[in-house]
């Protein structure tokens, strides 16, 4: 039933973005536009999904503005898209660019909005410079939502028109510069330079030192830039030859654990598992059975899915080259992807370490050790709170259910959010609440700390109870009616995010952390809708409908009833 629930509220925000799409006209925007293009007095009412020219008041071109949802809705924040509006001069050099609106949590938009260094280090930047977006610095605090914000602009402004080839490639944000020459010379002995091919994201030409053409080259970054071995990921050269088939594989610059890497650059097996495959045989690849380096087996297993990974995209790339009328929202996602920051990664991989090791403690005889239980809460409390900010919570989920799951841009707070749940479901354990939460953990260490302990009547926890329910119905209305408010602030879980966090969501972190010197646990217990759903699908209901039961069945009902009469 909740599954349908968040199913509803998916298909009910889809036809509400769809029907302001239809509804959408630039003139809308026309006050926005002229706070950066004051002689703006009209715009073509071309498609908002299309570039549009700007005049003034004699009609002479100004400008040129371009907005980017929806062509850039699939790119993700923390919790939903942004819709940007960039604007162009008469060299369509980018004059400033500003939030329309946006899908993700509040806090974090507002964040950016604050941060005026940021849009400002983009301006003057022409269309061909935004695939080069690696010397531009995320919003501290707001992280995901501003990679996110680059990524779409780099998707509008990096791309041409449907039918017209793209003259310029991708850059990466890990390995922005060419490949070394060194590596190159692994592959070709007398190569002295190496360019890339105009128009591709992972084709290079490699010649000697009298200009000579000595061979191709695949590079499998920026596709395979968020691929991890160990500890990062690995710049990956393939060679091949006339038929594409492949003659040689280099590995280049690597943020991975250099040990692991030089095993794998070593081991000349491994490098002529993949001499003489074709692309299709590379794409079809799976490189979870190819027989790994001994000592370095994630990295080299990395390797092989960077393979894999650029074969997929050359192909793709063909097909794409063979149909001029494929348009710019078609394209293979793998070439506009934006790939964050090894800080990101490093966040990724610790979220789902501190994950694993909750689940593991709350599901064995460790949890009786109070030395680790202590130690672990204070690392919950210091690194997936206050330095990582990964905690699932009714904000994030309503994102989530409404926009779809940013698998790039947030992959360990993923992990952490399908454990939260498929735990529970699985052993009858809400693991979460116990061994995952930040603020359940300092609500346990300050658990009976006060010498004074109020005692609860039973008819006062009846009503208590209700609270975390009632929240949850607040939060599917929201999502169904599309109410303007947010959801982070009936929870306390952005205040951890405290630079960036708003007065309601700090005035519950507070309230909540304070009753619980009175009243054991009481925000988990009392006020808590996260923990509250976590426990309904942690608790199996028997053969009948219980209490709960039936308030996740009227949820459904209401949901169903506004999806087929709004």
């Amino acid at each position: 039933m909740l599954a349908l629930v968040i199913v509803c509220i998916h298909i009910q925000h889809d036809r509400f973005t769809q029907q302001q799409m239809a509804q959408a006209k630039w003139s809308d925007v026309l006050p926005a536009i002229q706070k950066v293009l004051p002689e703006a007095a009209s715009i073509s009412e071309s498609s908002p999904t299309a570039f549009a020219n700007v005049a003034d008041s004699d009609g002479k071109e100004v400008g040129f503005v371009v907005r980017t949802s929806p062509i850039a809705d699939h790119i993700l924040g923390f919790s939903g898209p942004t819709d940007v509006l960039l604007v162009l001069d008469q060299q369509e050099t980018l004059v400033a660019a500003r939030i329309l609106s946006s899908r993700d949590t509040r806090d974090h938009v507002d964040k950016v909005v604050k941060d005026s260094k940021f849009f400002e280090s983009l301006a003057g930047r022409s269309s061909a410079e935004f695939m080069d977006l690696s010397n531009v610095d995320a919003v501290s605090g707001a992280t995901l939502t501003s990679y996110a914000i680059l990524e779409s602009i780099r998707l509008r402004l990096g791309k041409v028109e449907p039918g017209e080839p793209r003259q310029t490639t991708l850059t990466s944000l890990k390995f922005p510069h060419p490949p070394r020459l060194d590596d190159v010379k692994l592959l070709y002995s007398a190569a002295a330079s190496v360019e890339p091919i105009a128009g591709s994201d992972l084709q290079w030409t490699a010649f000697d030192a009298t200009g000579n053409v000595l061979g191709t080259l695949w590079r499998a970054s920026p596709i395979a830039d968020n691929n991890v071995g160990y500890q990062g990921p690995t710049d990956l050269l393939i060679a091949v030859d006339a038929n594409e088939l492949v003659t040689g594989i280099a590995l280049g610059e690597s943020y991975d654990n250099e040990p692991y890497v030089g095993y794998v650059r070593d081991d000349t097996y491994f490098k002529n598992l993949f001499n003489g495959k074709s692309p299709e045989v590379l794409a079809a690849l799976d490189a979870g059975t190819v027989e790994g380096v001994s000592g370095a087996t994630m990295t080299s297993q990395a390797a092989a899915r960077s393979l894999q990974l650029t074969a997929q995209a050359f192909l793709e790339q063909q097909s794409t080259s063979k149909s001029t009328s494929a348009s710019v929202a078609t394209e293979p996602a793998a070439t506009s992807e934006f790939h964050p920051s090894l800080l990101l990664t490093l966040r990724n991989l610790s979220t789902i370490a501190i994950t694993c090791f909750g689940v593991v403690i709350s599901l064995t005889h460790l949890r009786g050790r109070r030395w680790l239980r202590v130690a672990f809460q204070c690392l919950l409390i210091g690194w997936l709170g206050l330095m990582n900010g990964d905690m699932v919570s009714q904000a994030l989920l309503l994102g989530w259910a409404q926009s779809g799951i940013p698998w790039n841009n947030a992959f360990g707070l993923t992990f952490l959010t399908i454990a939260a749940f498929a735990v529970p479901v699985a052993t009858g354990r809400n693991v979460y609440c116990s061994h995952l939460c930040p603020h359940g953990a300092v609500q346990q260490l300050i658990r009976n700390r006060s010498s004074w302990q109020m005692k609860l009547s039973t008819s006062a926890r009846r009503w208590l109870d209700r609270i975390p329910g009632l929240l949850i119905a607040w939060v599917v209305a929201i999502g169904m009616l599309h109410l303007s408010f947010s959801a982070v602030d009936i929870e306390p879980f952005d205040a951890w995010l405290w630079t960036i966090a708003g007065i309601g969501t700090i005035a519950v972190a507070i309230l909540g952390l304070v009753a619980s010197l009175f009243v054991p646990m009481a925000y988990c217990r009392f006020g808590c809708p996260t923990g509250a759903l976590l426990n309904y699908v942690s608790h199996s209901s028997g053969k009948s409908f219980n209490r709960r039961d039936i308030a996740a069945a009227a949820l459904l009902l209401a949901s169903f009833v506004i999806l087929c009469f709004d």
